[in-house]
């Protein structure tokens, strides 16, 4: 029902005791021996399943808390017994034993918080005072989830950490409910939210207890099916097991051991309904024990098996993904992954992605960043969110989780206004690379008039724009790229270039354009598909709007 980050808001529980009068009637406290003090749990049930938020309620007793009860006077007994080691809270007494008695009057806190479609509901226990009415802007409450995965060590790290956008706060006539809208949400999360400060009631209380930690396992209303499955969540066998040794992998690790033959990963997965599904695997293929293609055997629900070719990635840490075409049926279906007697095997297997052959992929529509996107070396991105439904360069390149091979995109950027004396390269840089290989410039070139290689829309050091479709800083343009990747033989020998197409503001700039090599600081060329980047050049250039559909 409830996840209880530990040290945040818990650490060694005690036994919950319902609170059956009072302003927080129906919801349960509970103790902590390590934590210390009272916690609060406020609970319902959507879609069948309990869920809810926890809260602080209150610190400041002499000793953690191993047990709590009601006395027949109303009062709450509050014990406490703590032993060697850190069963006790740090700085307190070991035992102690308190009375805490009702003074009849209701401090201003988070009362209640209930899931809605698109984020929560926070109901307050006292009106909100106009002053922090009116400062209830979308960006005021801090939202973020993360997940956790079970681990045999003692406890487990964050999941997929995520900061989310809070598009609009909207507050209830009687003043006490705020409903907060957030895209990104997602089930199996834990979503974190801290109210704002200052925060004051009607009557010029502060709020009490800014936090909460709501356990999200179902959302109401009809729930869409997801689309991407983390490997270490998939049955394993023969041999295949959890690993966190290579960098870039999302969720909390990837699987190894297909240097064993009989390896197995079986994936559960949801289709909305029976047709054929794009697959697309996520996985490394480095250079052991030999540099080529690898292969692995796919099946679905058991069936037959076909081989898959798994292009070399160049290293561990640099993932690549194959689509495969299967056919599911409606609802429960198993794709399963096994290193066969006729395949070579060793491979990492980091995801899946389902989705339906040529649907447009959102990589960024003022949601979560990190739905698609992760940094290069595997953190969740650090970009803000900024106006417009847009994000700012900032802390390093973000590339996405998938990776593609022929592909139409769509991207709008505004890149921001710079003193005259900001010349050249530092002038509004970063730029868009296809596969990470291949890069279209992004910098502000308004008003120059005949562009070189190296400014905007160009294919960056190959082939300047036909033409400069620039519009001022500060706007927003868009560029619309069609992408086919280089083709390369069975031996790995390339047979034709990558080529380009580009249409900037409306204004084709790039026509079919066959790019001989990476550019600039792309990686290599190889028969893997790659990833889309988006460069950190040092300036604040924004992006929003970002969607790609797969072709072919």
């Amino acid at each position: 029902m409830l996840w209880l980050p530990q040290n945040e808001i818990a650490n060694s529980p005690s036994t919950p005791m319902l609170l059956k009068k009072g302003p927080f009637a129906g919801q349960m406290l509970f103790g902590d021996v390590t934590y210390g003090g009272l916690q609060r749990a406020d609970l319902e049930k959507v879609d069948g399943e309990y869920q809810g938020a926890v809260f602080r309620h209150t610190q400041g007793l002499e000793a953690g808390i191993t047990r709590i009860s009601t006395g027949p006077d109303g009062a709450i007994y509050a014990g406490g017994l703590g032993a060697d080691g850190n069963w006790g809270q740090e700085g307190k007494l070991r035992f102690g034993l308190q009375k805490l008695t009702p003074n009849g009057k209701t401090a201003f806190d988070i009362k209640t918080m209930r899931a809605t479609r698109d984020g929560f509901d926070v109901t307050y226990t006292k009106p909100l005072s106009e002053e922090t009415a009116a400062k209830l802007t979308k960006g005021a409450y801090s939202v973020e989830q993360w997940r956790y995965v079970p681990t045999p060590a003692y406890g487990g790290p964050k999941v997929d950490e995520e900061v989310l956008p809070v598009a609009a706060a909207r507050l209830s006539a009687d003043r006490r409910t705020v409903r907060l809208t957030i895209p990104g949400l997602k089930t199996d999360r834990v979503v974190h939210v801290r109210s704002p400060r200052p925060f004051a009631s009607d009557t010029g209380e502060q709020l009490w207890s800014t936090e909460a930690w709501y356990t999200l396992n179902a959302r109401p209303g009809a729930e869409q099916p997801p689309t991407s499955y983390d490997a270490e969540s998939a049955r394993l066998s023969g041999g295949a097991d959890i690993d966190t040794e290579h960098a870039g992998y999302t969720g909390g690790g990837f699987v190894d051991g297909f240097s064993t033959q009989g390896a197995t990963a079986t994936f559960e997965v949801e289709a909305p309904a029976k047709g054929s599904y794009d697959m697309g695997l996520r996985y490394a293929n480095g250079p052991h024990p030999f540099t080529g293609t690898k292969t692995l055997g796919v099946s679905v629900n058991g069936g037959q098996a076909q081989q898959t070719a798994l292009p070399f990635t160049g290293a561990w840490n640099r993932w690549s993904a194959k689509t495969e075409r299967l056919a599911l049926r409606k609802g429960r279906n198993t794709i399963t992954y096994t290193y066969r007697a006729e395949d070579t095997g060793h491979v990492n297997l980091d995801m899946i992605e389902v989705r339906r052959p040529g649907s447009r992929i959102d990589l960024f529509s003022g949601g979560s960043v990190a739905t698609a996107w992760q940094h290069t070396d595997g953190r969740s991105p650090d970009w803000p969110h900024t106006a417009d439904n847009s994000i700012e360069v900032c802390c390093g390149d973000i590339r996405t989780k998938q990776a593609f091979g022929d592909f139409r995109m769509h991207a709008e950027f505004r890149v921001p206004k710079l003193p005259d004396d900001v010349t050249g390269q530092d002038r509004g840089n970063s730029g868009i690379y296809l596969q990470e290989r291949y890069e279209i410039q992004i910098l502000d070139s308004f008003g120059v008039e005949k562009l070189a290689t190296n400014e905007a829309a160009s294919i960056y050091n190959k082939k300047a724009a036909d033409l400069n479709a620039s519009t001022a800083p500060e706007t927003w343009q868009t560029y619309d790229i069609v992408f086919r990747a280089a083709r390369f033989d069975a031996a790995g020998k390339k047979t034709d270039d990558a080529r380009i197409t580009v249409v900037w503001n409306g204004k084709k700039v790039h026509d079919n354009v066959a790019v001989d090599g990476p550019t600039g600081a792309g990686d290599a060329e190889s028969a893997a598909a790659g990833a889309i980047r988006l460069q950190d050049h040092g300036n604040k250039v924004r992006f929003r709007n970002v969607w790609i559909e797969p072709l072919g």
